[in-house]
């Protein structure tokens, strides 16, 4: 590794959640590493953190009633970029069991490293997003996500696969140059690598430069804390082999494990769905609707809720209205002021509980300039600084061409009479309604399917509210998570057509 590189991470402690004894222990038992390690296979952790993984495994051997001098140790191998980690995990097998694993403890960066072939990787990288990685990291890790096909271009990887997670890239990494032909491999990892729609799709491609390798089993710990964080946390075997598994053994804990059978919902890269046997051919959905009806997320504010968002609304007269926010009263023109849906037009209210200001003509392009509305101009100007700072690729690209008041979300679409709106957040029911008139959907809490006319909307409504529909989500394992019912998920049930 390049000296600079390390001395300039050597501090970086990105995504750092340790593994548990007992967490690293099941895994250990689930995938028979121990009897692989004292058969002679050699043992990579390839982001090794204070070596607890590999700690693991000589407790395994030791209670098994292995004497020390019997445990190859010779065949365990750790990389760790961090140097106090890495001092730690030395340190750690210097003071428990009275050996100097300097010779096999690596400190680099593991993406630049490949003095070490395995036959198996043991290990559970970094959970954390590109869009989130420190800048200076962040640049140099890019040529990696382009050079191991996750991610087409250096454009794409800035805006739709900003959310590719670093974990994705270190598997990906480890398999292609660290680990030997019909190696083994098995990571602790976020579900979102096989749940979710979008960015991780080249990952689902499981390819390792010109071969591909073979998803086993996936263990799903639902609702289990084994690592203290919000993220769905799991476990997968993987195998270094030309074979591709149209059927994966899902194994959810829910209580105790329970197995189902995942597979791709539409193709090879698509989101996983997991179900029993039995209900394999039902998870299937298809609804007919028209091209123009894609589903959409709300609008999002980038941050500046308290700037276009007001919980109070009244008529002045024909044109002007007031609106409240943030401890203050406006006027400003009733033409860009929309009800915003909330949690209660979904169950007992259908009067609006908050509105929305939107600076858009009604083919969805933002306001040119703000002059002709001067209560508009006069309201935005309090507000330059906090709208022209807002952070993100999609946002600063109009702040940078003068529109700083723009939202992101807002189209065409947003201005459709007619919505199918769920709630696509933190849900365990999918419950679409229909909203007529100028309703818009509030942010990822919720995503519509726009509709030209009603009709159609009633036709497409009737066909999600179907129970087949939600067991069809609740197959991709996302409910009560934030990737619940988002438009992806919900884009893989329709068929579009120009008609």
């Amino acid at each position: 590794m390049d000296a600079s590189i390390s001395a300039s991470f050597a501090t970086l402690a990105i995504g750092a959640v340790f593994t548990r004894p007992d967490t690293a222990a099941f895994a250990v038992d689930a995938f028979g590493i121990l009897d692989l390690w004292l058969s002679g296979k050699t043992v990579l952790d390839p982001t090794m953190g204070q070596a607890n993984l590999l700690e693991v495994l000589v407790d395994a051997a030791l209670e098994k009633g292995y004497a020390l001098s019997e445990l190859p140790l010779h065949n365990l191998f750790g990389v760790e970029c961090n140097a106090a980690f890495h001092s730690n995990a030395r340190a750690k097998f210097i003071n428990k069991y009275h050996v100097d694993m300097s010779a096999n403890f690596y400190r680099q960066d593991i993406l630049k490293f490949d003095s070490v072939r395995a036959d198996v990787l043991f290990g559970n990288p970094p959970w954390c997003n590109f869009s989130d990685l420190p800048r200076e990291y962040k640049e140099f890790v890019k040529p990696f996500f382009l050079d191991y096909g996750l991610a087409p271009n250096k454009r794409k990887l800035l805006l739709g696969g900003s959310r590719i997670d670093i974990a994705a890239l270190i598997i990906q990494k480890t398999i292609t140059d660290n680990l030997i032909d019909n190696g083994i491999a098995v990571f602790f990892l976020p579900l979102s690598l096989f749940l979710n729609d979008g960015a991780h799709e080249a990952f689902r491609c499981f390819t390792a430069g010109n071969k591909r390798y073979a998803l086993k089993a996936v263990y799903d710990f639902a609702d289990k804390d084994v690592f203290g964080i919000s993220a769905r946390s799991g476990l997968a075997l993987f195998e270094k082999k030309a074979a591709y598994n149209k059927e994966i053994p899902y194994f959810r804990y829910e209580n105790e494990w329970k197995e189902y059978t995942a597979f791709p919902a539409l193709n090879r890269k698509g989101s996983f769905l997991a179900v029993t046997r039995a209900k394999r051919q039902s998870a299937f959905v298809q609804i007919t609707v028209p091209s123009e009806s894609k589903p959409r997320q709300g609008i999002n504010t980038c941050g500046a809720n308290g700037v276009f968002i007001f919980t109070e609304y009244q008529d002045i007269d024909d044109t002007v209205c007031k609106v409240f926010s943030s401890g203050n009263y406006y006027h400003l023109p009733k033409k860009f002021i929309y009800p915003l849906i909330t949690t209660k037009n979904f169950t007992f209210t259908e009067k609006p509980q908050k509105w929305i200001l939107l600076p858009y003509n009604p083919h969805g392009k933002p306001l040119d300039e703000l002059s002709p509305y001067p209560l508009l101009k006069d309201y935005f100007e309090k507000y330059r600084h906090v709208l022209a700072a807002r952070k993100g690729v999609f946002i600063q690209t109009y702040i940078q061409r003068g529109l700083w008041w723009a939202l992101l979300g807002v189209g065409p679409y947003s201005f459709q009479q007619y919505k199918i709106v769920w709630e696509a957040y933190g849900k365990k029911h999918f419950t679409p309604r229909l909203f007529e008139g100028s309703w818009q959907a509030n942010q990822s809490l919720q995503a519509f399917i726009p509709c030209n006319d009603k009709k159609t909307a009633l036709r497409i409504l009737d066909k999600l509210q179907k129970p087949e529909v939600e067991n069809f989500l609740r197959s991709s394992k996302m409910e009560g998570t934030m990737s619940w019912a988002q438009p992806g998920k919900i884009s893989n049930m329709l068929i579009f057509t120009d008609g």
